[in-house]
């Protein structure tokens, strides 16, 4: 759990755990789950999680169990979805752990497990039954009638909640308030007569506040008259707090700002959201609320116009193309290695410089001047085609392999991805077989006379739109399961794919483009510790190697130590044998791999590489 989010229950833990523990020191061992949404959370008046904490002591006194902080799993998410919620799905993996500490969960309300009554609430208690794990609530039901009622009230008063709320703040803009909880930095919350406090949460403005006014107003005329992000970033860092309260800036910050229009007098109500995935989203249905202005709408247009113009002049724009970008991490410090470009020798040659640039990894930790100090990075650089070659060997040898990623098709089935998947497509047919039969036992009470023609067709409607959203569901599951129908065909793709790159040396002749993309589908993360000269790959392709051991060709030597940097590769021959890899599969990107190598096939690279899939 992070800290800075569930501090107060922490808090409320400590304050009535007895040696460790809440419930019962010497009762049975129980995990605890709470959950707020992010609406309760934002609320100071509430106090969610810690209440949920107090309520989970109470039933587990009375049901003699025993609860250690690190049993308890928490969220700050929404109640209507339980895939993606970190603390359930670490509790859903405890559970089914052969050396779980555990036989009872201990919720609050049922509500906390989820608010989606239509399945989601019964699908986890099926599954934690499956599982001998027994749930216990603060707040218990007397019978599964009772539960399905509660958990309907519950997501039909949520989402009613929502959607009053959302009305209510769009009202609210409309009327000139700005619907933010919490002020902008350079402002501060006041009411209509300029009065912060109280008044100000309902009758909602913004007011200027002039010591962080002074601070956005030497931001925009330092850009607009030509300074850099980072070097404004640096001379703001120490001198004055920034928007969090740190001691440093970030450009980032600094760009946020600029790029703010609160400071040309609008505010912009209801422009940007999430959606599910948590990608922001914009509409075009804002509300501006006119607001007091920091700068004139001139200097924020200056401001913007150099800010644009410095990404499109920028020197990292003419970029130099590195195979690993994005993939490659620190094993020390868990920084992203970036890559670097540079003509300059080291040693005695050092005032010259190279014909040939030479090019590098090194951990962006070691120039990140807001925590150098505090990180202290001792990694080094290592040459692109060093590390570049070394991974592109390791996956030609796959590729140059079928029967290798045919076993990691067969692994696909066996991931927990895929088996939860088809755990619920399971539930949900049951749960529709169940509703089918419900519908014909009220077809027969309907003809034996047990009520009239209304009561049946209004049962018989909810019974019908409750199914159907049962089926839609069953169908977004399936989409994303592979069948084994799917897998043989794959299967012989990638089998008939491979005797092509075998006959044609295919691999020799990829370009970069294209080589980059082989590599990101099989490969999400290469963790590189350079001074121990190892790195480990994880995703469809996985496993720790030896850069030594992986680059072993006499000719792949450093011509630059120093520097790390400047090697000549080889690519005659075949790859060579990486040791201790490992072919996995846990999501479904194995299954584009063969978009790139289509069975029919033009070698002329200056055109598109077209995809044909023969009968």
């Amino acid at each position: 759990m992070k800290s800075s989010l569930f501090e107060q229950a922490r808090l409320a833990f400590d304050e009535i755990a007895i040696d460790g523990y809440i419930g019962d020191p010497n009762g049975s061992n129980a995990y605890a789950y709470i959950r707020v949404s992010t609406e309760e959370q934002s609320d100071s008046k509430r106090s969610g999680l810690a209440r949920q904490i107090y309520h989970c002591h109470e039933i587990a006194q009375k049901q003699n169990l025993k609860i250690r902080w690190d049993w308890v799993y928490a969220d700050d998410s929404s109640g209507f979805t339980f895939e993606g919620r970190e603390g359930l799905t670490d509790l859903r993996r405890e559970i089914q752990s052969p050396s779980r500490r555990a036989d009872t969960i201990v919720l609050e309300v049922l509500d906390r497990l989820s608010r989606n009554a239509d399945w989601h609430q019964g699908f986890l208690l099926d599954e934690f039954k499956r599982a001998d794990v027994r749930v216990v609530f603060w707040k218990a039901f007397n019978s599964r009638v009772e539960r399905a009622v509660m958990g309907a009230v519950a997501q039909d008063a949520m989402e009613l909640a929502k959607k009053r709320m959302y009305e209510g703040q769009r009202s609210k803009a409309r009327s000139g308030r700005v619907t933010a909880r919490r002020a902008a930095y350079g402002y501060k919350l006041v009411d209509s007569a300029g009065n912060e406090g109280a008044t100000a949460r309902k009758d909602t403005h913004y007011g200027i506040d002039e010591a962080q006014a002074q601070v956005v107003r030497k931001i925009y005329q330092d850009l607009a008259s030509g300074i850099a992000l980072r070097a404004i970033a640096r001379s703001l860092s120490g001198l004055y707090p920034s928007p969090t309260g740190k001691r440093n800036w970030g450009a980032s910050t600094v760009r946020a700002i600029v790029g703010n229009p609160n400071y040309k007098g609008e505010f912009h109500a209801f422009r940007w959201s999430k959606d599910r995935n948590g990608k922001h989203v914009e509409y075009d249905d804002y509300i501006v609320v006119p607001i007091p202005a920091i700068v004139s709408e001139a200097l924020w247009d200056v401001a913007n116009e150099m800010l644009a113009k410095n990404k499109r002049t920028a020197s990292r724009n003419a970029k130099q193309q590195y195979l690993l970008t994005g993939l490659v991490k620190c094993a020390e410090c868990g920084y992203a290695y970036v890559g670097h470009k540079t003509n300059k020798r080291s040693g005695k040659r050092k005032t010259t410089e190279r014909r040939t640039p030479i090019l590098t990894y090194h951990c962006s930790s070691r120039h990140d001047y807001r925590k150098n100090h505090e990180i202290h990075c001792t990694q080094g650089k290592v040459g692109c085609k060093k590390l570049d070659e070394a991974v592109w060997r390791i996956v030609c040898e796959v590729l140059l392999n079928p029967s290798m990623l045919l076993n990691s098709l067969e692994r696909y089935f066996r991931d927990d991805e895929n088996e939860s998947l088809n755990k619920q497509i399971v539930y949900l047919e049951q749960q529709v077989a169940a509703r089918q039969q419900e519908d014909e036992r009220i077809y027969r009470a309907y003809i034996a006379g047990a009520f009239d023609e209304y009561e049946f067709a209004s049962q018989r409607q909810t019974l019908k739109s409750l199914i159907a959203k049962l089926d839609d569901e069953i169908d977004t599951l399936r989409s994303r399961v592979m069948t084994p129908e799917q897998a043989e065909e794959q299967k012989q793709f990638i089998l008939e794919c491979a005797e092509k790159i075998k006959q044609t040396d295919l691999l020799d002749q990829i370009p970069f483009e294209k080589k980059q993309r082989i590599i990101k589908m099989v490969v999400d993360r290469i963790e590189l510790n350079q001074e121990e000269k190892w790195f480990k790959m994880e995703g469809a392709i996985s496993g720790t190697h030896n850069l030594s051991d992986v680059i072993h060709d006499k000719s792949v030597q450093d011509s630059d130590d120093q520097d790390g940097t400047h090697v000549n590769i080889s690519t005659e021959g075949v790859p060579a044998t990486p040791k201790s890899s490992t072919i996995v599969n846990n999501s479904p990107p194995i299954l584009d791999l063969v978009s790139v190598f289509p069975v029919e096939y033009s070698l002329a690279y200056d055109e598109p590489l077209s995809v044909t899939i023969l009968p």
